[in-house]
């Protein structure tokens, strides 16, 4: 059967320049979200610095953006996608009663979140964050700023099934910005509202509900073009019923995982003054290279593998599962690395100014060190969970939290004489515990018996991939680190510190991406492929 094979190869191919352009335009977007959401937390330092009122701040801001995840960007995203695109297949009319009947459920049920939200906030604050109790006013101004806040839910809701539907048709653009418009309305409010609001903080608050409608209203011109623009209906549909079966077990385990959050700002809320806000800014350098990467490849990726479950084609959804694993390693691997051994310049440099200062460095460079090894674990993560939503198995990544959870607490606890490091050193371990059960058991059993030889091969190769990144970046990272050891760093932002960084950044770079050619690393050639695509167009 060569000419099936050929076809499966074609079509696989195919698949993976999906994946690739879809990723690299999230990406894009992604990066500016990152360079505005960079310039946002240098305000934010300079102007408040790591005191007990970011640190309320960062756990009120928590608290939405929890609900946000369980009821938007998570659970409502992934599982609509999945059984979006097994509608599709039935029917496109049918579809798009589908997206009515979301709308008017999702415009519905988080207005009633909203208002319960509002009403039970210091509650709310209480969960996440019994600590501020010791201080009267911390915990007034947590419970005030989480009432500001909470109708970001809503917003956000909106524009998660607005990314949801719109992805399903191959367009990401408009989602893949929106977070580009929160972190202005954040900086534009901090700077414009903080003299004017008392206390100052609230201008932060006042910048979640102004971005939160500004992203909103970035995809009604997306959605009208893809004529996908709906009036909400109401309506108890078969799609929403087989949505809402999906949807339960994934809010258990998005709800799991969201208890490490809670865990984490709990013991948090018990720690010297700043230190939540030293987490937050390492969790945030962290996120850039997850956020802008792994994020972008999983996200572009489900689609691909909601489709071919739909068609019944097992081996391409494990081969672009491997496509979009290999592919996130490629970039995870490196930018872990080269985070441990930039740690404390780029904090330094970036950080070091205002109200922030150096013993509030030295902290955050310890959690980012700490963080490091959790962002290949996290990509890994990301893209396998996507296998499972796109066989609509909800309840294996809910196994997996589980683990997550048991060692985030044990750990935890365990480390707490360590304070905001030891957070952060559980915080890592748990999601390689997280990627030990879902990747090598979980997944294994699920797939094995559906394709094993190809499994098995697969795997093989993927792991050989990996080493070979693993061995090209410490190569790389090596002269990087020795780079650092030149710059003051003490000194802060100076042209001479700047200098140094960007040379150590940019040497691991080049090294990388050099020997990236010369081994002729696959990632390299779809690359080097698409460019060359573009040309032979033009």
């Amino acid at each position: 059967m060569p000419e099936a094979g050929e076809q499966v190869e074609e079509r696989g191919a195919a698949a993976r320049r999906r994946v690739a352009r879809g990723a690299g335009i999230i990406a894009a977007f992604t990066l500016l979200s990152r360079i505005f959401g960079f310039a946002r937390d240098q305000v934010i330092v300079h102007v408040f610095g790591a005191t007990r009122v970011t640190d309320v701040f960062w756990i009120a801001f928590t608290i939405p953006n929890v609900m946000r995840r369980l009821v938007a960007e998570g659970a409502l995203t992934v599982t609509f996608v999945s059984v979006y695109k097994h509608v599709q297949e039935e029917s496109p009319d049918q579809a798009r009663a589908f997206l009515r009947d979301m709308l008017g459920l999702v415009l519905v049920a988080v207005s009633a979140l909203v208002v319960v939200g509002v009403v039970i906030a210091p509650w709310l604050v209480t969960m996440f964050a019994s600590g501020l109790k010791a201080d009267p006013a911390s915990f007034a101004l947590g419970v005030g700023l989480t009432r500001w806040m909470f109708p970001y839910v809503l917003f956000i809701s909106l524009v998660a099934l607005a990314m949801g539907v719109l992805n399903a048709h191959d367009r990401f653009a408009a989602p893949a910005a929106a977070p580009v418009l929160l972190n202005i309305a954040f900086i534009g409010c901090a700077v414009l509202l903080t003299d004017v609001l008392d206390p100052p903080v609230y201008a932060l608050a006042a910048g979640v509900l102004v971005g939160g409608v500004a992203q909103l209203l970035l995809q009604g011109p997306a959605l009208a073009k893809a004529g996908l623009l709906v009036m909400p209906r109401l309506r108890l549909s078969p799609a929403i019923k087989r949505f809402l079966v999906n949807w339960a077990p994934q809010l258990f385990g998005l709800a799991v995982y969201q208890l490490n959050v809670i865990v984490l700002r709990q013991i948090a809320s018990y720690l010297p003054e700043g230190q939540l806000t030293h987490y937050y800014n390492a969790d945030r350098l962290m996120q850039f290279a997850y956020g802008v990467f792994a994020v972008a490849i999983s996200q572009a990726a489900l689609p691909q593998m909601s489709e071919q479950e739909a068609q019944g084609k097992q081996q391409e959804l494990f081969d672009t599962w491997r496509y979009a694993t290999r592919l996130t390693n490629f970039v995870t691997v490196p930018a872990a690395l080269g985070l441990m051994a930039v740690a404390l310049p780029v904090t330094a440099t970036f950080y070091f100014h205002g109200r922030f200062g150096w013993d509030d460095v030295a902290s955050t460079a310890a959690c980012t060190l700490a963080f490091a090894p959790a962002l290949v674990a996290q990509g890994a993560v990301r893209a396998t969970a996507q296998v499972f939503f796109a066989m609509e198995d909800m309840k294996t990544p809910v196994l997996a939290s589980v683990v997550s959870l048991g060692s985030v607490v044990a750990f935890g606890l365990l480390l707490f004489d360590l304070e905001i490091l030891g957070l952060s050193i559980a915080l890592s371990v748990s999601a390689w515990l997280q990627l030990v059960a879902l990747g090598l058991f979980l997944l294994s059993a699920k797939l094995t018996g559906r394709i094993p030889r190809h499994v098995r091969v697969g795997l093989l190769e993927l792991t050989k991939a990996t080493l070979g990144q693993v061995t090209l970046a410490l190569a790389a990272v090596a002269p990087a680190y020795y780079l650092t050891l030149q710059g003051h760093w003490r000194d802060g932002l100076t042209l001479a510190n700047v200098a140094w960084l960007g040379a150590a950044i940019g040497v691991a770079i080049a090294i990388y991406g050099t020997g990236a050619v010369l081994f002729k690393m696959p990632e390299v050639d779809e690359v080097v492929g698409k460019i060359r695509r573009r040309l032979r167009r033009r």
